[in-house]
């Protein structure tokens, strides 16, 4: 059996040699993968935004003293030292609106390597990290132009065209 020759690889798990695409414990191999690219994974903000949300609105509640204490008065601050329920609802939404920010803006775009096999869609490398994911693909790029030369997948698309017919 001959080995591959190695077109690209991290030193660590992604690998691609002119028939396999290796990614951890993962292994593809180059005729079984039928499209390939570079995709952004954008993150899920509305969670984040509906907490914003929520929370300005339980601060707004606290400010106009929308909740009773207790004993019936509308104030925040006892005399005896106890905080009412809108002072705690604007604590309380204060608290949560500095966490919900936190996740805005902790919250980035990440990057794949999408190919699509006959197992389905698959994202086989994920990372933050833009340039890492453009070097995969260009490895691949590079693996697939190896196996098969440009002209010969055009022959193979004219044949099939004519077939068909």
């Amino acid at each position: 059996m001959t080995e591959d020759n190695v077109i690209y690889t991290n030193g660590r798990d992604v690998t691609i040699t002119d028939s396999v695409f290796e990614v951890g414990k993962m292994k593809y191999r180059l005729n079984g993968i039928t499209k390939y690219g570079f995709s952004i994974l954008k993150p899920e903000r509305l969670p984040s935004i509906l907490l914003l949300i929520l929370s300005i609105l339980l601060m707004v509640s606290g400010f106009l003293n929308t909740f009773p204490n207790p004993d019936g008065l509308y104030q925040s601050f006892n005399d005896d030292g106890y905080y009412g329920a809108n002072l705690i609802a604007i604590w309380g939404g204060g608290f949560l609106a500095v966490v919900a920010i936190l996740l805005l803006v902790i919250m980035r775009e990440r990057y794949s390597v999408r190919i699509s096999t006959a197992e389905g869609e698959k994202d086989a490398v994920v990372s933050p990290r833009k340039e890492y994911i453009s070097q995969v693909v260009e490895a691949l790029n590079k693996a697939f132009n190896r196996v098969y030369p440009y002209n010969r997948r055009v022959k193979v698309k004219r044949e099939l065209l004519k077939t068909k017919q």
